[in-house]
């Protein structure tokens, strides 16, 4: 279940590292995109490439102070998060600890969150154990409800037993032999991160290094090594500690990609029941039920989030380099799914040209003007009401079209369903402005919108951080920024108020 490596640039970075050869420098290559590469001719069964003589370098396993923070910026180390004791095990510390290998600013800004390492939270301790892990028929392992699960239930919440660079930027200090050729260098790279993870596994308690050896791994014939290849089929993205962007990398060369013993047992589903997220304070994945699920039903999440209203073949596409063909009931009736998935790229399309200072019509895309009285004229404040309620309801409708289209394909935990929910509280809160018989309309979707918040953007890190502090800044300014805007409309229609 590979979820945080689908693409692996390896950056030329300057970082300052003790893990650096010998040998004589030669040009590495920029992008290492083994989810391209899987679409290729061979694919995920290209096999290893002869390196010759070449050895990975083999790294040896030091105690490390845990409480030690100042290192460089672009400085590589390992880390236990959140520390442990020298042979702690996890009679000492069930909410357990994953090994790291990240950079100085990365140790600080997880040791830094408010809180951390907080406790992880518990499902509903006087209920059963809301899941088991079993063998699925065609799938290997998955994970499987053992009783009925509400939506929004948090299943489970789990630190990862790896945590490493979702792009291998630290290479960029090593060498290889100035005649490798490009597939030779590819090679040695991945040698040389299956002895960093090897060392990393090595660091784990026992029942953590067996945990993860059991673990899938999809990259057996690609050149990858069991441990690294375990990595990449089952790892998912870390939702902060960053690094710097760099020109021309792709933004998952920014992040971290932390591989977890049971939350990476659950299998894919273009039409998943549960939506995860990560949680800094606690260190943590956390796995919320996106609909209700029955006892004995599988829990799927989604491989590909960002893709979820697209076309199966596209579907089909981004998941090439998963190694599975997916049988999901999206992709088993794409004669049904298709036109939903079609229909909902251009529901999710912004319904209001701000710049424009114009209403859109959501069906043709074309401005519709003003709203005007049978003479022709508008009052200021009539003009005032009919805009407010113009501007509501072409946001309101197509929202709801979405919003039905998302009910119907299963995806009520979705970022476009949460979305949709924004814009249909939005447009009754512009059209309770004026009309106070629309108040309680507006109240009703605030309170849901509220509730979709609470269960599926109640993680804690950078990305909810920043939309937490966008919708305090436009709550705060909602009343004067609508008014400010009925002005400016005035003024370009050259309409007295």
């Amino acid at each position: 279940m590979k979820r945080g490596f689908l693409n692996k640039p390896n950056a030329l970075s300057k970082a300052s590292t003790e893990y650096s050869s010998n040998t004589v420098k030669s040009q590495i290559p920029a992008v290492i995109n083994l989810a391209d590469q899987s679409k290729e001719v061979g694919g995920l069964k290209k096999g290893r490439v002869d390196v010759g003589d070449f050895k990975a370098q083999g790294y040896e396993i030091k105690p490390n102070d845990g409480k030690k923070l100042d290192y460089p910026d672009d400085a590589w180390i390992t880390s236990t998060q959140p520390t442990q004791k020298l042979g702690a095990t996890l009679a000492d510390d069930p909410d357990g600890w994953a090994e790291c290998f990240i950079s100085g600013r990365a140790k600080r800004a997880i040791v830094s969150v408010p809180g951390f390492p907080e406790a992880l939270p518990r499902p509903d301790p006087s209920r059963p154990k809301p899941y088991k892990i079993v063998e699925t028929p065609g799938k290997g392992m998955g994970m499987f409800a053992t009783r009925d699960i509400e939506w929004g239930e948090l299943i489970i919440a789990e630190r990862p037993l790896l945590v490493i660079p979702s792009a291998i930027r630290y290479m960029g200090a090593l060498a290889f032999p100035a005649n490798f050729t490009r597939d030779q260098l590819q090679q040695a790279q991945l040698d040389q991160m299956e002895k960093l993870i090897e060392m990393l596994v090595n660091r784990m308690p026992k029942e953590n290094q067996e945990a993860y050896k059991k673990l899938a791994n999809c990259h057996q014939e690609d050149g990858s090594g069991p441990l690294f290849g375990i990595s990449m089929t089952n790892s998912f993205a870390l939702g902060d500690y960053y690094e710097p962007e760099i020109p021309g990398y792709p933004e998952v060369a920014t992040r971290y990609s932390g591989t977890c013993n049971e939350i990476s047992r659950v299998n894919h589903s273009c039409r998943p029941n549960t939506q995860g997220d990560w949680d800094s304070p606690t260190f943590s994945f956390q796995l919320r039920a996106s609909k209700p699920i029955k006892k004995g039903e599988e829990i799927t999440l989604t491989y590909i989030s960002d893709r979820v209203v697209e076309p199966t073949s596209e579907r089909q596409r981004q998941l090439a380099s998963y190694g599975f063909t997916c049988t999901c009931e999206a992709c088993s009736n794409p004669e049904i799914s298709d036109p939903r998935s079609n229909a909902l790229k251009e529901l999710l399309k912004p319904t209001f040209n701000l710049m424009m200072m114009d209403w859109i019509n959501p069906t043709t895309g074309k401005g519709i003007g003003a709203p005007a009285t049978s003479s022709g004229t508008i009052m200021p404040g009539m003009m005032s009401m009919g805009m407010a309620n113009q501007l509501g309801q072409n946001t309101i409708e197509p929202a709801l079209k979405g919003l039905k289209l998302l009910e119907e394909e299963g995806l009520y935990g979705s970022m476009e369903y949460g979305d949709l929910l924004g814009r249909v509280m939005l447009g009754y809160n512009v059209i309770a402005l004026s009309s106070k018989e629309k108040r309680w309309e507006a109240k009703q979707w605030n309170d849901k919108y509220k509730r979709y918040k609470e269960l599926f953007k109640s993680a804690r890190n950078a990305k909810r951080r920043k939309e937490k502090e966008c919708e305090e800044v436009v709550k705060k300014n909602e009343k004067e920024d609508f008014n400010k805007l009925v002005d400016e409309m005035k003024k370009k229609m050259n309409l007295r108020a």
